[in-house]
């Protein structure tokens, strides 16, 4: 998902700190923790066991940077707890949001061979911790281990498969609706009334989502009809159900919640 996240168009970034690059507490990780990735979940014991010499956990801090555009690719990071956002800068200096990372995935792309470069920055989302493996011991073992190539086309495959579901999501819905399947997406399974805080603040849901802060606030406001309730960051669903039941026809003209030609014009701006 490619959303602009200019100061000029969505707001966020004014008044928040610069991607900063730190000395962080870290210390060494095991085959155990590698399986932790999604990545690993099916990689026999042995590759494993080759791939954890010189992994490091590292503790980040809200802002940290782990790495930049256009740096080199020296290790393959992937997020054990909390959230790391993946941005891309154009010569303009205009960044734009290309998704949020959180626990078990890979941040940026698996590397094939020697020189590669990242394409996007990679920032942590508040406090995280990430694994990070050197990246010429992963490409050279990629060669060498079937099951490990197997497990980089799958991840690939579903990575093509999550980037058409948010490019079906940005095309087909509207706001109301990508917010309503956010919110969703966050609810405790198993319960019908829950209570959830958002994992980051609004600005970058917006940015997430693909709208401007003001039509999320209205797409909030929206949801106050269908039992969501919100205070800052904390939430309150009263009926999963009955929000589920509504989603699909969130948005439609004269069902559930309406929206005016002028706000569909304002969003399509």
């Amino acid at each position: 998902m490619t959303i602009d996240t200019s100061p000029a168009a969505q707001g966020y970034g004014a008044g928040q700190r610069k991607g900063r690059a730190v000395r962080r507490a870290s210390r060494a990780a095991g085959p155990g923790e590698l399986r932790k990735a999604l990545l690993f979940a099916e990689v026999d014991g042995g590759t494993l066991s080759r791939l954890s010499a010189d992994v490091r956990i590292e503790s980040l801090q809200d802002g940290d940077l782990l790495f930049r555009q256009g740096s080199g690719v020296a290790h393959l990071s992937f997020v054990l707890s909390g959230y790391v956002k993946l941005m891309r800068t154009a010569p303009s200096g205009r960044q734009t949001l290309i998704g949020i990372r959180s626990d078990g995935e890979m941040i940026g792309e698996a590397p094939m061979g020697a020189d590669e470069i990242h394409t996007v920055s990679a920032e942590s989302v508040g406090a995280a911790r990430v694994l990070k493996l050197p990246a010429p011991r992963f490409a050279r073992l990629l060669k060498e281990s079937p099951a490990l190539c197997a497990a980089v086309m799958r991840d690939s495959k579903a990575s093509i498969a999550r980037l058409v579901g948010e490019i079906e999501a940005l095309k087909s819905q509207n706001a109301d609706q990508r917010l309503a399947h956010f919110i969703l997406s966050l609810c405790p399974p198993g319960e019908d009334r829950c209570r959830f805080r958002l994992p980051y603040d609004k600005r970058l849901i917006a940015a997430r989502l693909g709208v401007k802060q003001e039509t999320l606030s209205r797409a909030f406001a929206k949801l106050r009809a269908h039992g969501v309730r919100t205070e800052t960051r904390n939430v309150q669903v009263e009926s999963v159900t009955h929000l589920a039941d509504q989603y699909d026809r969130l948005g439609r003209a004269g069902i559930a919640v309406g929206r005016s030609d002028a706000e569909k014009r304002h969003d399509a701006a």
